[in-house]
Protein backbone atom coordinates (compact mmCIF):
# COMPACT_ATOMS: atom_id res chain seq x y z
CA UNK A 1 0.00 0.00 0.00
CA UNK A 2 1.27 3.50 -0.87
CA UNK A 3 2.04 5.86 1.94
CA UNK A 4 -0.02 9.01 2.46
CA UNK A 5 2.99 11.07 1.41
CA UNK A 6 3.38 9.14 -1.86
CA UNK A 7 -0.34 9.48 -2.63
CA UNK A 8 -0.15 13.18 -1.92
CA UNK A 9 2.84 13.62 -4.24
CA UNK A 10 1.08 11.60 -6.96
CA UNK A 11 -2.05 13.74 -6.63
CA UNK A 12 0.04 16.89 -6.65
CA UNK A 13 1.75 15.75 -9.87
CA UNK A 14 -1.61 14.78 -11.38
CA UNK A 15 -3.19 18.18 -10.68
CA UNK A 16 -0.08 19.96 -11.94
CA UNK A 17 -0.28 17.95 -15.17
CA UNK A 18 -4.01 18.69 -15.52
CA UNK A 19 -3.48 22.42 -14.99
CA UNK A 20 -0.77 22.48 -17.65
CA UNK A 21 -2.99 20.52 -20.05
CA UNK A 22 -5.87 22.94 -19.53
CA UNK A 23 -3.60 25.93 -20.13
CA UNK A 24 -2.23 24.37 -23.32
CA UNK A 25 -5.66 23.38 -24.67
CA UNK A 26 -7.37 26.68 -23.91
CA UNK A 27 -4.31 28.64 -24.96
CA UNK A 28 -4.40 26.93 -28.34
CA UNK A 29 -8.16 27.52 -28.56
CA UNK A 30 -7.82 31.25 -27.97
CA UNK A 31 -4.93 31.49 -30.42
CA UNK A 32 -7.18 29.87 -33.03
CA UNK A 33 -10.03 32.29 -32.21
CA UNK A 34 -7.65 35.25 -32.41
CA UNK A 35 -6.40 34.04 -35.79
CA UNK A 36 -9.97 33.73 -37.13
CA UNK A 37 -10.92 37.19 -35.83
CA UNK A 38 -7.78 38.70 -37.32
CA UNK A 39 -8.53 37.12 -40.71
CA UNK A 40 -12.10 38.42 -40.54
CA UNK A 41 -10.84 41.90 -39.67
CA UNK A 42 -8.41 41.80 -42.62
CA UNK A 43 -11.22 40.77 -44.98
CA UNK A 44 -13.51 43.57 -43.80
CA UNK A 45 -10.70 46.13 -44.16
CA UNK A 46 -10.03 44.95 -47.72
CA UNK A 47 -13.73 45.13 -48.58
CA UNK A 48 -13.83 48.71 -47.28
CA UNK A 49 -10.83 49.52 -49.48
CA UNK A 50 -12.52 47.88 -52.47
CA UNK A 51 -15.56 50.13 -52.07
CA UNK A 52 -13.29 53.19 -52.16
CA UNK A 53 -11.24 52.03 -55.18
CA UNK A 54 -11.59 54.46 -58.09
CA UNK A 55 -10.49 52.13 -60.90
CA UNK A 56 -9.86 48.49 -61.75
CA UNK A 57 -6.13 49.17 -61.58
CA UNK A 58 -6.60 50.18 -57.96
CA UNK A 59 -9.15 47.45 -57.21
CA UNK A 60 -7.23 44.57 -58.83
CA UNK A 61 -4.66 43.97 -56.07
CA UNK A 62 -7.39 44.29 -53.41
CA UNK A 63 -9.51 41.69 -55.22
CA UNK A 64 -6.53 39.31 -55.39
CA UNK A 65 -5.94 39.67 -51.64
CA UNK A 66 -9.61 39.05 -50.89
CA UNK A 67 -9.69 35.84 -52.90
CA UNK A 68 -6.56 34.71 -51.06
CA UNK A 69 -8.16 35.51 -47.68
CA UNK A 70 -11.38 33.69 -48.52
CA UNK A 71 -9.65 30.63 -49.98
CA UNK A 72 -7.23 30.29 -47.06
CA UNK A 73 -9.84 30.68 -44.28
CA UNK A 74 -9.48 27.00 -43.30
CA UNK A 75 -9.19 25.96 -39.66
CA UNK A 76 -6.70 23.12 -40.01
CA UNK A 77 -4.44 21.20 -42.38
CA UNK A 78 -7.18 18.75 -43.40
CA UNK A 79 -9.40 21.58 -44.61
CA UNK A 80 -6.45 23.22 -46.35
CA UNK A 81 -5.67 19.97 -48.17
CA UNK A 82 -9.30 19.55 -49.28
CA UNK A 83 -9.45 23.11 -50.59
CA UNK A 84 -6.25 22.56 -52.58
CA UNK A 85 -7.47 19.20 -53.87
CA UNK A 86 -10.80 20.71 -54.90
CA UNK A 87 -9.15 23.60 -56.72
CA UNK A 88 -6.89 21.21 -58.64
CA UNK A 89 -9.85 19.03 -59.65
CA UNK A 90 -11.72 22.16 -60.70
CA UNK A 91 -8.82 23.46 -62.81
CA UNK A 92 -8.50 20.06 -64.50
CA UNK A 93 -12.18 20.10 -65.44
CA UNK A 94 -13.06 17.20 -63.12
CA UNK A 95 -16.22 18.93 -61.97
CA UNK A 96 -18.03 16.03 -60.30
CA UNK A 97 -14.96 15.14 -58.25
CA UNK A 98 -14.43 18.79 -57.29
CA UNK A 99 -18.07 19.09 -56.19
CA UNK A 100 -17.70 16.02 -53.98
CA UNK A 101 -14.53 17.41 -52.42
CA UNK A 102 -16.13 20.76 -51.60
CA UNK A 103 -19.20 18.98 -50.22
CA UNK A 104 -16.90 17.07 -47.86
CA UNK A 105 -15.20 20.33 -46.88
CA UNK A 106 -18.57 21.94 -46.15
CA UNK A 107 -19.50 18.98 -43.96
CA UNK A 108 -16.25 19.41 -42.02
CA UNK A 109 -16.61 23.17 -41.68
CA UNK A 110 -20.07 24.59 -42.48
CA UNK A 111 -18.80 28.13 -41.83
CA UNK A 112 -16.11 27.96 -44.54
CA UNK A 113 -17.59 30.57 -46.88
CA UNK A 114 -15.37 29.86 -49.86
CA UNK A 115 -16.14 26.14 -49.80
CA UNK A 116 -19.80 27.04 -50.35
CA UNK A 117 -18.86 29.52 -53.06
CA UNK A 118 -16.71 27.01 -54.93
CA UNK A 119 -19.49 24.42 -54.83
CA UNK A 120 -21.96 27.05 -56.05
CA UNK A 121 -19.65 27.73 -59.00
CA UNK A 122 -19.34 24.03 -59.78
CA UNK A 123 -23.08 23.46 -59.61
CA UNK A 124 -23.61 26.35 -62.00
CA UNK A 125 -21.08 24.81 -64.38
CA UNK A 126 -22.95 21.50 -64.06
CA UNK A 127 -26.23 23.27 -64.92
CA UNK A 128 -27.63 22.68 -61.43
CA UNK A 129 -28.88 26.26 -61.12
CA UNK A 130 -31.23 25.62 -58.19
CA UNK A 131 -28.45 23.92 -56.23
CA UNK A 132 -26.07 26.73 -57.12
CA UNK A 133 -28.62 29.29 -55.95
CA UNK A 134 -28.97 27.60 -52.55
CA UNK A 135 -25.18 27.59 -52.11
CA UNK A 136 -24.86 31.25 -53.15
CA UNK A 137 -27.53 32.22 -50.62
CA UNK A 138 -25.47 30.46 -47.93
CA UNK A 139 -22.33 32.31 -49.03
CA UNK A 140 -24.12 35.65 -48.73
CA UNK A 141 -25.44 34.70 -45.30
CA UNK A 142 -21.86 34.09 -44.15
CA UNK A 143 -20.35 37.04 -46.05
CA UNK A 144 -22.91 39.56 -47.38
CA UNK A 145 -20.19 41.47 -49.27
CA UNK A 146 -18.90 38.49 -51.25
CA UNK A 147 -18.79 40.10 -54.69
CA UNK A 148 -18.03 36.79 -56.40
CA UNK A 149 -21.21 35.26 -55.00
CA UNK A 150 -23.25 38.31 -56.05
CA UNK A 151 -21.86 38.04 -59.57
CA UNK A 152 -22.82 34.37 -59.59
CA UNK A 153 -26.26 35.24 -58.23
CA UNK A 154 -26.84 37.57 -61.17
CA UNK A 155 -25.79 34.86 -63.63
CA UNK A 156 -28.06 32.28 -61.97
CA UNK A 157 -31.10 34.56 -62.14
CA UNK A 158 -30.40 35.26 -65.80
CA UNK A 159 -30.27 31.51 -66.47
CA UNK A 160 -33.53 31.08 -64.56
CA UNK A 161 -35.17 33.81 -66.65
CA UNK A 162 -35.48 36.39 -63.86
CA UNK A 163 -33.85 39.62 -65.11
CA UNK A 164 -35.32 41.73 -62.26
CA UNK A 165 -33.53 39.67 -59.62
CA UNK A 166 -30.41 39.55 -61.76
CA UNK A 167 -30.45 43.36 -61.88
CA UNK A 168 -30.78 43.54 -58.09
CA UNK A 169 -27.79 41.21 -57.67
CA UNK A 170 -25.60 43.32 -59.97
CA UNK A 171 -26.68 46.53 -58.24
CA UNK A 172 -25.71 45.00 -54.89
CA UNK A 173 -22.39 43.96 -56.43
CA UNK A 174 -21.63 47.47 -57.70
CA UNK A 175 -22.47 48.90 -54.28
CA UNK A 176 -19.64 46.74 -52.89
CA UNK A 177 -17.32 46.90 -55.89
CA UNK A 178 -18.08 50.21 -57.70
CA UNK A 179 -15.19 49.98 -60.17
CA UNK A 180 -16.39 46.64 -61.60
CA UNK A 181 -17.03 47.79 -65.17
CA UNK A 182 -18.52 44.45 -66.23
CA UNK A 183 -21.22 44.63 -63.55
CA UNK A 184 -21.92 48.29 -64.38
CA UNK A 185 -22.43 47.34 -68.04
CA UNK A 186 -24.74 44.47 -67.08
CA UNK A 187 -26.87 46.91 -65.06
CA UNK A 188 -27.19 49.23 -68.06
CA UNK A 189 -28.08 46.31 -70.36
CA UNK A 190 -30.67 44.90 -67.97
CA UNK A 191 -32.26 48.29 -67.33
CA UNK A 192 -32.56 48.83 -71.08
CA UNK A 193 -34.08 45.38 -71.47
CA UNK A 194 -36.56 46.00 -68.66
CA UNK A 195 -37.42 49.48 -69.91
CA UNK A 196 -36.10 51.18 -66.80
CA UNK A 197 -35.14 54.83 -67.25
CA UNK A 198 -31.42 55.20 -66.50
CA UNK A 199 -31.45 59.02 -66.55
Amino acid sequence: MLSTFTCYKDLESYFYFMKRSIVIVFGSFWLMIASILNASSTTQTLLDQLKRAQSMDEAGPIVDKLWKEWTSAHKNSDEKALMSEGLVAMSEGNLDRAENIFTKLIELNPSFTEAWNKRATLRFMLWDFEGSLLDVEKVLTLEPRHFGALSGLGMIHLRLGDPERALKAYEDLVNIFPSNADAVQKIITLKNYLGINTL
